[in-house]
């Protein structure tokens, strides 16, 4: 209800956004600008947490060898069209990324060699995966930024979540991490765990500041209907904290956070320095490569297919494994680009002109004129800043769209390896 209203009111588009299945030549390429991001998914796991939504399955060795290689047999086929292109970032999820360490240096060192590549690589860790080898090899890789997802330092949480390890294994893995001086160092920390009280969030963060990190990213458990999370709640009959709650515990965030010395980088990141951060979902533009990617540029958002057989089948064909396209309007792209500037929790009037030559505020006056008498944001010359009050709504908001929106266009996609049309 409230995305569709925000859709309605936003843009004035009563109709559903529409995916349709990729055609080969209907994506113009030279659409990219001369910067650009790389994302590169790995979807294998050695275990599935039943609160994940995102694309992944059971690692086998002779799956994962022929993922490596489809991967490269990607990067390849994209190798022409990088050309005269500047790629600012590279950004490795999963799944467990690191399952292919060896065979993402090979990857990062091919990349190094045929594309444009000046800047950051960040790469996601799981506890379990950390010891002095991988890092070593993180480090010949130039990996620069790392993001733990250890989610809670609570053993019983820890155990309900699946997640195979304890937090005195957490606490070897980021001894052993700060040893290896890394420019940024992430943590994830999951809040509104079933069961989970105001002071069990209060002591994971306490205990996460306590390591001297780079920067600490702390969101809610979003109960992703596709996953099977919800049925467990309701079979164990475990409560969580309700909305206005959520509140409370972002405000004790702030407090906690203020009180180590980070501040707010976004609306669930805390930092230590605003020019350090570990940050892979709010680039202006970017290509995604592997099972499940997405990309976005010009006016184009696409995924590919989240099928890793289907994906792999596809390259040895050497096409494209692309699944969906959205052609977005142009005011679609300028809500698009609003939106994830207000997970930063800043909207630059200025970068909005230079990316689509008009004034924002005039062109959506209807929102701006409405976060500001609701004091969800104040000015401060060209640059839009949202309030806690402006903070605390975009995090609903963002919960809402995981759930009717990313939800269903995931679901889908794992169900379907090649799509003819999606409506969302």
């Amino acid at each position: 209800m409230v995305t569709s209203f925000l859709r309605r009111t936003l843009l004035g588009k009563k109709e559903k956004f529409s995916f349709r299945g990729y055609q080969e030549g209907e994506i113009d390429f030279n659409a990219m600008g001369k910067e650009i991001g790389i994302y590169i998914h790995i979807p294998f796991c050695k275990s599935m947490c039943h609160y994940c939504p995102y694309n992944k399955v059971l690692y086998e060795e002779n799956i994962a060898l022929a993922y490596k290689e489809a991967l490269m047999k990607e990067l390849v086929l994209y190798k022409e069209k990088f050309k005269n292109k500047k790629v600012t970032s590279i950004y490795i999820g999963g799944g467990t990324p690191t399952l292919l360490a060896e065979e993402l240096k090979e990857i990062l060192a091919w990349i190094k060699v045929h594309y444009h590549f000046q800047g950051d690589i960040g790469i996601e860790v799981h506890p379990t995966e950390v010891n002095r080898k991988l890092l070593k090899t993180l480090k010949e890789m130039e990996v620069n930024l790392i993001s733990v997802g250890v989610q809670t330092f609570n053993d019983e949480m820890l155990q309900f979540l699946g997640r195979g390890y304890t937090s005195h294994e957490i606490d070897q893995a980021l001894s052993l991490i700060k040893d290896f001086d890394f420019q940024c160092v992430d943590i994830d920390i999951m809040t509104n765990l079933p069961g989970q009280k105001i002071e069990d969030i209060q002591y994971d963060l306490e205990k996460t500041y306590a390591y001297g990190i780079d920067q600490l990213s702390v969101y809610p458990l979003i109960l992703f209907p596709m996953t099977t999370m919800s049925k467990v709640l309701k079979e164990k009959k475990l409560s969580r904290f309700g909305e206005l709650e959520e509140r409370k515990i972002l405000q004790m965030i702030d407090e906690v956070s203020k009180r180590w010395g980070y501040h707010r980088s976004s609306v669930w990141t805390y930092g230590k320095s605003s020019d350090n951060r570990y940050t892979s979902v709010t680039r202006e533009s970017f290509v995604g490569f592997g099972a499940g990617a997405s990309s976005h540029f010009g006016d184009y958002f696409y995924l590919n297919t989240f099928d890793v057989k289907a994906y792999i089948g596809a390259l040895k064909e050497e096409a494209l494994p692309i699944n969906i396209v959205n052609l977005m309007t142009e005011k679609e792209k300028m809500i698009f680009w609003i939106f994830w500037r207000c997970y930063d929790g800043m909207i630059d009037g200025e970068r909005f002109r230079e990316l689509f030559h008009k004034d924002m505020k005039k062109g959506f006056k209807l929102l701006f004129d409405l976060l500001k008498y609701l004091k969800m944001a104040e000015e401060e010359g060209d640059k839009v800043i949202l309030t806690e009050w402006g903070r605390y709504a975009y995090h609903f908001v963002e919960k809402q769209y995981s759930i009717h929106y990313l939800n269903y266009l995931w679901k889908k996609s794992m169900e379907e390896p090649w799509i003819e049309e999606i409506s969302i």
